[in-house]
């Protein structure tokens, strides 16, 4: 049975390599202002945190409406002949998309098998990868999302950003709300756990921030073989390519990426944001 693969445009995954392994991307939606962008497609990252720097307005963020994911299932059905779809999406306590593509799934006929990863950023798209891999080899639909299902569970989303003022203002906070009230030099290390942001730790300096990344995500990893690891960015390119050294280095994984994080997430956690994501085996 051919299997078509259908992820969210928060999953990072470059265009260029969706194409290569035959991933269809829904992209959410940026509202600034009387203006709406689809992430990805009509605002680029480097534009968007430019903006966001010196504007006297914020944007906000939509989800990806049910008819975008209507036609997304029609195109990769027809694209791919498939008989099935298998349709991996940011986190449910993140954004309404699940929502959406599960009515969207409704809509269609073929068979859509919906997965709230509990993920976003490059947790969600490794998972879709691996996912990918596991059609390549000639899986069912059932069979693919249990190895899209178990990737997310191997796979960790480690962030800092300059300011929690972001989250706060979208409602993303989750579970780190606590820390509003740290004194404003407290640079906290986030991470997206079970679905909910929540607060790891806490350092008084941007550089032992970046370096606590790469610490926290070893424990993780704990001495296991290291499959794909990840840096994203909101527009400190060179902090993030030093990271991604390091890390390469640290874990050699058999994947490394370094991105800007998507346009969306990035309106979320704001400019200066850097993470890894770090995926391992069993």
């Amino acid at each position: 049975m051919a299997v078509a693969l259908v992820t969210d445009s928060t999953s990072n995954i470059p265009p260029e390599l969706a194409a290569e392994r035959q991933i269809h991307i829904a992209p959410l939606y940026i509202l600034w202002g009387e203006d709406s962008y689809k992430d990805g497609v009509d605002l680029k990252e480097p534009e968007l945190f430019q903006r966001m720097r010196t504007s006297t307005t914020m944007p906000q963020t939509s989800q990806v409406s049910v008819q975008d994911f209507v036609t997304i299932f029609q195109q990769a059905q027809n694209t791919e002949n498939a008989e099935a779809i298998v349709c991996a999406v940011i986190s449910t306590d993140l954004s309404g998309t699940y929502a959406s593509a599960i009515q969207a799934a409704e809509s269609v006929d073929i068979p859509v098998h919906v997965i709230d990863t509990r993920q976003t950023s490059w947790a969600l798209g490794f998972s879709i990868f691996s996912g990918a891999q596991a059609r390549d080899t000639g899986a069912s639909a059932e069979e693919i999302v249990q190895t899209i299902q178990h990737s997310a569970e191997n796979v960790c989303l480690l962030f800092t950003v300059e300011s929690l003022e972001y989250l706060r203002r979208g409602g993303r906070i989750g579970q780190a709300s606590y820390l509003l009230g740290s004194a404003l030099n407290i640079k906290p290390i986030l991470q997206l756990k079970e679905g909910v942001i929540h607060a790891v730790d806490k350092v008084r300096t941007r550089k032992r921030a970046v370096e606590h990344l790469l610490k926290l995500a070893e424990q993780y990893v704990a001495g296991r073989p290291v499959k794909r690891f990840s840096v994203i960015h909101a527009g400190v390119e060179d902090e993030a390519q030093n990271l991604l050294d390091e890390g390469v280095v640290q874990f050699k994984p058999s994947e490394s990426y370094v991105t800007y994080i998507s346009a969306v997430l990035g309106v979320h956690v704001g400019p200066g944001t850097l993470g890894v994501i770090v995926e391992w085996e069993n």
